[in-house]
């Protein structure tokens, strides 16, 4: 092999192998991007994730199937209707029909109570629910955001006979831009 062609082919290997060095990306002021946990709870922004808030959704719920409440009803399933969920946040871009979903995957694969629709005549409890937040700012730009799930069951005649509730803060701290 002559010397031209061993210097081309060298020089050829040493960008394509150069091509497949990995470098660091950078996104939205953060040094490094790497592949997370999907079951990880990481943040960005002190914004519910969908892994949040369906998380939420299920302590909450469990938290209500394993009051003394609920506990004595042993062997007996109860009706429930399950109403729509509240939101009474100021971020309208949480997926409300996500979280009602684990709600109502949770109570139905807990076999304690029998769902039925909302248009039903006879059931015994209505399940009502609602997110709410708030948040927080300082001086030095850093944001806390407190949000809140609540469940509160009613009998027929509107007398409240439990009230469940679960927290989730989430922190930002101020942009570095150095």
């Amino acid at each position: 092999m002559n010397r031209t062609l061993t210097v081309s082919i060298l020089g050829a290997t040493l960008v394509a192998l150069t091509g497949c060095q990995s470098n660091p990306i950078k996104f939205g002021g953060q040094s490094n991007v790497a592949v997370v946990d999907s079951s990880s709870r990481t943040h960005l922004q002190a914004n519910l994730t969908m892994t949040d808030y369906t998380a939420l959704a299920e302590q909450v719920t469990n938290k209500m199937l394993s009051s003394k409440f609920v506990q004595r009803w042993g062997s007996k399933k109860p009706k429930l209707i399950l109403a729509k969920l509240r939101n009474n946040t100021s971020d309208e871009s949480i997926m409300m029909r996500d979280i009602y979903d684990r709600i109502t995957e949770t109570l139905l694969n807990s076999g304690a109570v029998r769902l039925v629709d909302k248009s039903a005549t006879s059931f015994d409890y209505v399940v009502r629910s609602e997110l709410s937040s708030k948040r927080q700012y300082n001086r030095g730009g850093e944001e806390l955001a407190e949000y809140k799930l609540e469940l509160k069951m009613f009998k027929l005649d509107g007398e409240m006979k439990g009230q469940w509730s679960g927290t989730l803060t989430l922190a930002k701290g101020k942009k570095s831009y150095f």
